[in-house]
C-alpha cells in the first residue's frame, strides 16, 4: 500500500539559510543544484530551501533542519543511486521503464520510490523526478 505524500507540512518559509561552511560544502558535492553552477550559494540555498520547506517541515517534530540535512544526506551515501543504476543496465543513452527503474531501486533498498515522469515543454523530452 502507498504511505501518504509528506510534503508542504509547514508554513512554506521555514527554511534558515545554512550558515555552517562544512555542511554547505557537503550539500553542493552530495545534493547539488543541477540548474546552477558550484559556488552560486544564493541559488544553493533557495534550492535547499525550496526542498526543506517542501518535504523537511514534515518531520520537524522529530528532525531539526540540521538532522534534516544529515540525514539526507547520510541516505544518500548509504545508496548510491547512479551504481544501483548502472547495475541493473539503466544506464544513460539506454531506454528503459519506470518499472525498471523502480525494480533496481526496490532489489537494493527494499522500498519502491515515488518516481514520476514529467515532460517538459521547452525540452521535449521525458525526465524521471
Amino acid at each position: 500500500s502507498k504511505g501518504k505524500m509528506l510534503n508542504d507540512c509547514g508554513s512554506g518559509d521555514d527554511y534558515d539559510d545554512i550558515p555552517d561552511a562544512h555542511m554547505r560544502k557537503q550539500l553542493e558535492s552530495d545534493w547539488p543544484n543541477l540548474t546552477s553552477r558550484a559556488g552560486e550559494i544564493k541559488k544553493y540555498q533557495e534550492f535547499w530551501g525550496y526542498e526543506f520547506n517542501k518535504h523537511g517541515t514534515c518531520s520537524m517534530d522529530r528532525y531539526n533542519q540540521d538532522q534534516y540535512f544529515e540525514l539526507a544526506l547520510k541516505l544518500k551515501n548509504q545508496f548510491d543511486l547512479l551504481n544501483i543504476l548502472r547495475n541493473h543496465g539503466i544506464i544513460p543513452g539506454k531506454t528503459c521503464t519506470v518499472k525498471d527503474v523502480e525494480d533496481a531501486i526496490k532489489a537494493v533498498t527494499a522500498h519502491v520510490p515515488n518516481l514520476n515522469c514529467i515532460v517538459r515543454s521547452s525540452q521535449r523530452s521525458s525526465h524521471i523526478m
